[in-house]
């Protein structure tokens, strides 16, 4: 085969554009789940997975006050991208309430991060303009990339669910959403690989940038114990070292990151399971008193076997009050479901 024969034929926008798909809602049986329910944990992430879906408007807003919009073939692209996502959230939306889920308490926050978060939700598009502008058309090759890397964790979190949970309907619609999600790639992988292979500029802002990007895009507006979850769940280390292998021999310029395993690491130490222990703990022991107080108050310690038993509370006092320090502060009860990670 010549080379021109091997290569994909340029990416139509015009057509992706004129082509959007939107509403997934009629291809939906919303009997099959009645009649055979997913499990507790699949529509607790799908949950997770539908608030990443669209959060895409939030990263459109930022990502459209710098030269990004400037390059027409570009915008369009984005445009069009964020209103196919808007309607997969809508589709997982429709299989959570289905079930019976309510999934308030994701963005539910403890307040002193919520009230972060909106300080920043607020001040990064100006700041983001000047910062974006002040470097130029080499920001272009951060936010491909970008999206590029987060198309490859939802996809891979997209195929770990079905394989989990293979139920009809689920499966139908995953992989229905994996065809919408490969016209992405189409797009935003070869345009990434080529802006930052053309910029030595645009690779170390990518190297910079990128480590501090909450992967997957919208986690960080989202209960840290959630992140935990969908990682838990769906992406293992060693999808997580897969997803870093093809970032690092895609995208040129990206050969030391270690994206997704770092955040892996971070979601699990912050927002695990035995933090959560840690917590309940803590306060459960922050409220016992110590024989010796008491005895102090007026009340009676009794035999040796008393002294141990305080001893033994007073220590698991210290441990957990010092463990729960390091951890979010937001309390959160899992579900117990089906699949694990």
């Amino acid at each position: 085969m010549s080379v021109e024969e091997e290569a994909s034929p340029p990416f139509d926008v015009r057509d992706f554009a004129r082509t959007a798909v939107g509403s997934h809602r009629d291809s939906i049986d919303l009997a099959a789940f009645a009649e055979h329910p997913l499990s507790a944990d699949t529509v607790r992430v799908l949950a997770y997975l539908r608030e990443l879906e669209r959060s895409t408007m939030t990263y459109l807003r930022n990502v459209l006050v710098t030269p990004t919009h400037k390059d027409a073939r570009v915008t369009a692209f984005l445009t069009t991208w964020a209103f196919e996502k808007f309607w997969i959230a809508d589709a997982f939306e429709v299989i959570v309430q289905a079930h019976g889920y309510d999934a308030a308490g994701i963005q539910d926050l403890p307040r002193l991060r919520a009230l972060g978060l909106e300080i920043a939700e607020r001040a990064t598009p100006i700041v983001e303009s000047f910062r974006a502008n002040s470097i130029g058309a080499d920001v272009i090759g951060l936010h491909l990339a970008s999206v590029t890397i987060d198309e490859w964790i939802t996809e891979a979190a997209y195929l770990r669910l079905a394989a989990l949970d293979p139920h009809p309907e689920l499966v139908k619609l995953l992989a229905t959403v994996q065809t919408v999600k490969a016209r992405h790639r189409r797009f935003v992988e070869p345009d990434a690989a080529r802006r930052l292979n053309d910029s030595k500029r645009a690779r170390s802002l990518a190297r910079r940038a990128l480590p501090r990007t909450s992967w997957p895009i919208g986690a960080s507006s989202l209960r840290r114990s959630e992140t935990a979850f969908f990682y838990r769940t769906l992406v293992s280390e060693a999808l997580a070292t897969e997803i870093d292998e093809h970032v690092r021999s895609t995208l040129p310029g990206l050969s030391t990151l270690t994206l997704v395993s770092t955040a892996r690491r971070r979601a699990l130490a912050r927002g695990g399971a035995s933090n959560e222990v840690a917590r309940r703990l803590g306060r459960a022991a922050s409220l016992l008193r110590h024989p010796r107080a008491a005895t102090a108050a007026g009340g009676s310690t009794g035999s040796a076997a008393a002294d141990t038993t305080g001893a033994t509370q007073t220590t698991g006092t210290t441990d957990t009050t010092g463990s729960a320090g390091t951890t979010s502060t937001d309390p959160h009860t899992e579900q117990k479901g089906g699949a694990q990670g």
